[in-house]
Protein backbone atom coordinates (compact mmCIF):
# COMPACT_ATOMS: atom_id res chain seq x y z
CA UNK A 1 0.00 0.00 0.00
CA UNK A 2 1.15 3.18 -0.72
CA UNK A 3 2.56 6.00 2.17
CA UNK A 4 -0.68 8.05 1.38
CA UNK A 5 -3.02 5.79 2.41
CA UNK A 6 -2.06 5.11 5.95
CA UNK A 7 -1.02 8.61 6.34
CA UNK A 8 -4.68 9.26 5.37
CA UNK A 9 -5.91 6.75 7.57
CA UNK A 10 -4.43 8.29 10.67
CA UNK A 11 -5.77 11.32 10.19
CA UNK A 12 -9.34 9.86 9.72
CA UNK A 13 -9.00 7.95 13.15
CA UNK A 14 -7.62 11.54 14.69
CA UNK A 15 -10.53 13.05 13.32
CA UNK A 16 -12.57 10.71 14.40
CA UNK A 17 -10.94 10.84 18.24
CA UNK A 18 -11.30 14.73 18.18
CA UNK A 19 -15.33 14.22 17.46
CA UNK A 20 -16.09 11.77 20.01
CA UNK A 21 -14.26 13.74 22.62
CA UNK A 22 -16.31 16.92 21.44
CA UNK A 23 -19.23 15.37 21.40
CA UNK A 24 -18.53 14.05 24.77
CA UNK A 25 -17.88 17.44 25.86
CA UNK A 26 -21.00 18.67 24.61
CA UNK A 27 -23.14 16.29 26.44
CA UNK A 28 -21.77 16.51 29.81
CA UNK A 29 -22.34 20.25 29.17
CA UNK A 30 -25.71 19.60 28.31
CA UNK A 31 -26.35 17.25 31.42
CA UNK A 32 -25.24 19.79 33.79
CA UNK A 33 -26.94 22.81 32.51
CA UNK A 34 -30.32 22.21 33.86
CA UNK A 35 -28.82 21.51 37.58
CA UNK A 36 -27.30 25.45 36.95
CA UNK A 37 -30.98 26.60 35.66
CA UNK A 38 -32.49 25.04 38.56
CA UNK A 39 -29.99 25.99 41.22
CA UNK A 40 -30.96 29.98 39.77
CA UNK A 41 -34.05 29.55 39.30
CA UNK A 42 -35.02 28.16 42.88
CA UNK A 43 -33.88 31.40 45.24
CA UNK A 44 -36.15 34.12 43.89
CA UNK A 45 -39.04 32.27 43.20
CA UNK A 46 -39.57 31.32 47.01
CA UNK A 47 -38.90 34.45 48.49
CA UNK A 48 -40.92 36.51 45.81
CA UNK A 49 -43.27 39.11 48.14
CA UNK A 50 -46.36 38.84 48.64
CA UNK A 51 -49.02 41.75 48.74
CA UNK A 52 -51.27 42.00 51.73
CA UNK A 53 -54.21 40.28 51.79
CA UNK A 54 -53.17 37.78 48.65
CA UNK A 55 -52.91 34.04 49.18
CA UNK A 56 -49.87 32.67 49.71
CA UNK A 57 -47.36 30.03 50.48
CA UNK A 58 -45.03 30.53 53.94
CA UNK A 59 -42.00 28.13 53.87
CA UNK A 60 -42.45 26.67 57.73
CA UNK A 61 -39.08 24.06 57.15
CA UNK A 62 -36.88 23.68 54.26
CA UNK A 63 -33.56 22.99 56.19
CA UNK A 64 -33.25 26.68 57.41
CA UNK A 65 -34.73 28.64 54.69
CA UNK A 66 -37.34 30.65 55.24
CA UNK A 67 -40.26 32.26 52.36
CA UNK A 68 -43.01 33.12 50.68
CA UNK A 69 -44.99 32.72 47.62
CA UNK A 70 -47.62 34.33 46.36
CA UNK A 71 -50.53 32.29 44.44
CA UNK A 72 -51.56 33.15 41.09
CA UNK A 73 -54.04 30.67 39.31
CA UNK A 74 -51.61 27.36 38.45
CA UNK A 75 -48.56 26.76 40.73
CA UNK A 76 -46.86 23.62 40.18
CA UNK A 77 -44.29 22.62 42.98
CA UNK A 78 -40.96 20.19 42.58
CA UNK A 79 -37.55 20.39 41.47
CA UNK A 80 -37.63 20.75 38.06
CA UNK A 81 -36.85 24.12 36.10
CA UNK A 82 -40.21 23.86 34.73
CA UNK A 83 -42.01 24.53 37.97
CA UNK A 84 -43.21 28.00 39.41
CA UNK A 85 -42.26 26.97 43.12
CA UNK A 86 -38.89 25.00 43.04
CA UNK A 87 -38.06 23.33 45.35
CA UNK A 88 -34.21 22.05 46.59
CA UNK A 89 -35.25 18.89 47.66
CA UNK A 90 -34.10 15.67 47.08
CA UNK A 91 -37.31 14.24 48.33
CA UNK A 92 -39.68 15.72 46.09
CA UNK A 93 -40.75 15.29 42.29
CA UNK A 94 -39.67 16.97 39.26
CA UNK A 95 -43.58 17.32 39.22
CA UNK A 96 -44.92 16.79 42.47
CA UNK A 97 -48.01 18.84 43.17
CA UNK A 98 -50.51 21.87 42.27
CA UNK A 99 -51.96 24.26 43.55
CA UNK A 100 -55.30 25.25 41.46
CA UNK A 101 -57.39 28.58 41.71
CA UNK A 102 -61.51 27.29 41.74
CA UNK A 103 -63.33 30.17 41.76
CA UNK A 104 -62.33 31.51 45.80
CA UNK A 105 -61.36 28.02 46.64
CA UNK A 106 -57.67 27.00 46.10
CA UNK A 107 -57.05 23.15 44.95
CA UNK A 108 -53.91 21.48 46.12
CA UNK A 109 -53.68 17.95 43.84
CA UNK A 110 -50.72 15.69 43.74
CA UNK A 111 -48.60 15.25 40.48
CA UNK A 112 -48.26 10.88 40.94
CA UNK A 113 -44.92 12.18 43.12
CA UNK A 114 -43.38 8.91 44.29
CA UNK A 115 -43.20 10.00 48.34
CA UNK A 116 -46.82 11.66 48.34
CA UNK A 117 -48.24 14.93 48.96
CA UNK A 118 -49.60 16.10 53.00
CA UNK A 119 -52.01 18.10 53.90
CA UNK A 120 -51.98 18.55 58.25
CA UNK A 121 -50.37 14.88 57.96
CA UNK A 122 -52.68 13.57 55.82
CA UNK A 123 -51.70 12.11 52.36
CA UNK A 124 -53.91 12.96 49.72
CA UNK A 125 -54.63 10.78 46.41
CA UNK A 126 -57.67 13.27 45.07
CA UNK A 127 -57.84 17.03 44.85
CA UNK A 128 -58.77 18.57 48.63
CA UNK A 129 -59.25 21.96 49.14
CA UNK A 130 -56.82 23.94 51.10
CA UNK A 131 -57.92 26.06 54.15
CA UNK A 132 -55.81 29.18 56.19
CA UNK A 133 -53.40 27.39 57.80
CA UNK A 134 -52.82 24.17 56.16
CA UNK A 135 -49.89 22.65 56.57
CA UNK A 136 -48.54 20.91 53.11
CA UNK A 137 -45.54 18.35 53.24
CA UNK A 138 -43.66 17.85 49.98
CA UNK A 139 -40.73 15.96 50.34
CA UNK A 140 -38.77 17.44 53.66
CA UNK A 141 -40.28 20.68 52.84
CA UNK A 142 -43.29 21.72 55.11
CA UNK A 143 -45.14 24.46 53.22
CA UNK A 144 -48.17 26.90 54.79
CA UNK A 145 -51.18 27.98 53.19
CA UNK A 146 -52.33 31.55 54.19
CA UNK A 147 -55.21 33.52 52.79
Amino acid sequence: MPEIVFIALKLAVILALYLFIVLALRSLYIDLLPEKRRARAAAPRVSRAVKAGRPHLRVVSDRGKAGRFELEGETVIGRGPECQLCLDDEFASQLHARIIKAGEAYLLEDLGSTNGTYVNGNRINYPVGLRHGDRISIGRTVLEFRK
